[in-house]
């Protein structure tokens, strides 16, 4: 009997829900540090170890709500469309 190949998805999660400051948001990591964004204000605030004691981390975003969350730390809708590269035919 043939064996089939382990397909379990290996992806790493890249957003969670968190509190800061008793402050509903989430928390990604996008480059070299690690941002928390409220998603109510768009506040985004980085996170340093001196701020590890107020920070609360929950669970696992939705692959759909991490791509919002990516999309909002880039400058948000404007920012991204006038941020592309225009490219002349």
């Amino acid at each position: 009997m043939p064996t089939l190949a382990d397909t379990t998805p290996s992806r790493k999660p890249t957003a969670f829900y968190a509190q800061f400051h008793g402050i509903a948001g989430v928390i990604t990591k996008p480059g070299d540090h690690v941002l928390f964004l409220a998603p109510e204000s768009s506040a985004v605030v980085t996170i340093t170890e001196a701020d590890a004691p107020d920070l609360m981390v929950l669970g696992e975003m939705a692959s759909s709500m991490e791509q919002y969350i990516s999309d909002m730390t880039a400058g948000g809708y404007a920012g991204i469309a006038t941020s592309r590269q225009m490219e002349v035919a």
